[in-house]
């Protein structure tokens, strides 16, 4: 019973995390990702301006 309940509790959880991060849209990490997709080594960090405030 105790199992259950923990899988129950962790799915809600997870459920409720996914919807607030979903609200904002994606993150810098995100938004740097899709500039350069794959592994780079000489992609460097957004600028500041496109990091922010999209």
């Amino acid at each position: 019973m105790d199992l259950l309940h923990k899988a129950v509790y962790a799915f809600a959880t997870g459920a409720v995390a996914d919807a607030l991060a979903a609200r904002s849209g994606p993150g810098p990490g995100q938004r740097h990702a899709a500039e350069r997709p794959g592994r780079r080594a000489d992609a460097g960090p957004l600028p500041r301006h496109e990091a922010y405030g999209h």
